[in-house]
């Protein structure tokens, strides 16, 4: 290969290490959000037609863990709820139940539900504890058995 085969070479492999590169960062980004910044955002969780519960709705809380999980913790207070939540090895944080309705061991649920979010009307497309939430979005917890 000539010296004009070998500059080729060269600026073929520097691309290729560079859009790798850039690649990584952007996937690196997505599982290690930083969710270290100061939100204040609405909440609504809702419960479906269960029983006498209907939908409790937060009009602002603010949280320094600016993720939809994060959201979620930082009103129990308010609600005076409790939340319980497991980690799926391939899909990340899996809510259990909050307020006592769910799929775990001991708490109230019903057959076919589990606990979805909404980050805007859009359905949430990673783990709750991934979903970055910015200030003045709303937040939807359904238990629901509908997609």
């Amino acid at each position: 290969m000539g010296e004009t085969g070998n500059v080729i070479l060269a600026i073929v492999v520097v691309n290729v290490l560079a859009i790798g590169g850039i690649f990584y960062s952007i996937n690196s980004d997505e599982e290690n959000p930083d969710t270290s910044t100061t939100i204040t955002a609405k909440l609504v969780i809702g419960f479906g037609n269960l029983d006498e519960n209907s939908t409790m709705t937060f009009e602002s809380v603010t949280t320094s863990e600016s993720t939809v999980y994060g959201l979620l913790l930082a009103a129990q207070n308010q609600g005076n709820y409790s939340v319980t939540a497991t980690t799926h090895y391939e899909w990340g944080l899996f809510i259990e139940s909050i307020a006592s309705w769910g799929n775990c061991g001991g708490c109230q649920n019903k057959d076919g539900y589990w606990w979805t979010y909404f980050i805007n009307d859009n359905s949430g497309q990673v783990a709750a504890n991934r979903q970055i939430v910015n200030n003045g979005d709303t937040i939807e917890w359904l238990y629901t058995n509908e997609y």
